[in-house]
Parts: C-alpha cells; sequence; structure tokens
C-alpha cells in the first residue's frame, strides 16, 4: 500500500498500475490481483486509508466544546488536509470511483465524514449556537459543500482565489464567514481565536 500510494503522490492516478507496482517489488504482474480485483480495487482501498488519516487530523474539532468554533476547525482540517495531500484528497473526493457503493468500505468512510457534520450542526442546534435554517442534513451538506469549495478553489485556482494574501489566511476569512451566516450570533464568531487545528505535517 505504501508503495503504491507513492506512485500515487509522484504520477497521478493515470499513472498507477498494478503491473508496474509488480515490476517495481519483484514479484509476478499477476501477483497484485490476489488481493485486488483491479486497479480501481486498489484505489478504494488507498481513498479508504486516506479517509482513516483524514479522520485522525479531525479529533481536535470532534472534542472542542463550541459547535461553531469546532465546525471552523473542521474546515481548517479539511482544507490544510487537502492542500498538504492533494492526490489522495483528489482521489477520495474525486469523480474515479463512482459509483461508490461499489466499493462498501470507502462508502462507510465517507458516509462518517458527512456525519462528522452532521453532529457538529446537531450540537449547535442544541447549544442555540447555530441557527435551524434547514434539515440537519441539509444544514450539513452546505457547510460541507462551502468547505470542499474553499479546498478547491485553493487548490486549483490559488492564484486568483488568495492572490492578495496568503491563501491559508484567506480560507480561514472564508470559512469564518460562512461560518458566521450558521449563528444565531454572527458577531460571536468574529470573537473566536484563530482556530488552532495543528495541520497535518504527515501522510503516514
Amino acid at each position: 500500500m505504501t508503495l503504491a500510494e507513492k506512485h500515487l503522490i509522484t504520477g497521478g492516478i493515470g499513472e498507477l498500475s498494478l503491473r508496474a507496482l509488480a515490476r517495481e517489488i519483484g514479484v509476478s504482474q499477476t501477483a497484485p490481483y490476489r488481493h485486488f480485483k483491479d486497479k480501481n480495487a486498489l484505489l478504494a482501498a488507498l481513498a479508504t486509508e486516506g479517509f482513516r488519516r483524514f479522520f485522525i487530523v479531525c479529533e481536535a474539532s470532534e472534542n472542542e466544546p463550541r459547535a461553531d468554533l469546532s465546525l471552523l476547525m473542521f474546515g481548517l482540517a479539511y482544507v490544510q488536509f487537502a492542500k498538504l495531500h492533494t492526490e489522495m484528497f483528489h482521489l477520495m473526493f474525486g469523480p474515479v470511483l463512482q459509483p461508490r457503493n461499489d466499493y462498501p468500505e470507502l462508502f462507510a468512510a465517507g458516509r462518517e465524514a458527512i456525519y462528522k457534520v452532521r453532529s457538529g450542526v446537531e450540537r449547535g442546534f442544541k447549544t442555540d449556537v447555530i441557527r435551524q435554517l434547514d434539515d440537519v442534513a441539509s444544514m450539513a451538506h452546505t457547510v460541507w459543500a462551502a468547505v470542499h469549495g474553499v479546498a478547491t478553489l485553493m487548490l486549483d485556482h490559488g492564484d486568483t482565489y488568495g492572490y492578495h494574501r496568503d491563501l491559508d489566511l484567506q480560507a480561514e476569512k472564508s470559512l469564518r464567514m460562512m461560518i458566521a451566516g450558521l449563528c444565531t450570533d454572527p458577531s460571536d464568531i468574529s470573537k473566536l481565536p484563530t482556530a488552532g487545528t495543528p495541520a497535518p505535517t504527515s501522510a503516514e
């Protein structure tokens, strides 16, 4: 798996090959098929591992008692993960592995990710920090879409998205403004300290 991830990082999704991996490892070209029925099965396993690592990065946000700060920390962790592990991020959330329910473990990991956002929104309702503008699922998907949009802009259009300031600063400003729109008291978000979510230093 480690070698496959190395190939993913250096060559991208299109260049990853089971046969090439077999040659590099020094086994027969059919050996990898004992573990993965095809390339997409290997990619699905890699993406599932990516979610596992992402969930570790998100632990700080889940342990934050304030729902608004928790959502901000989740968003920043998401953006930083995308920035530091771009190929893995594209694999996890991109169109290659569709339909997701063909890969049960990957599908379950994706569901777990959205449930983490949903849990934060529900906590915000219960503590009267987040306004209930719609049902929990709809609001959780709206938060997800906003966070994913910030990450994608940073990765694909950083030269225009953050042209006038540091990209990380712009990402935090964007997420703060989005969360302020959900808060019962929008001014509260401006009082929050800069989110101290430690950036992941490795994909390991």
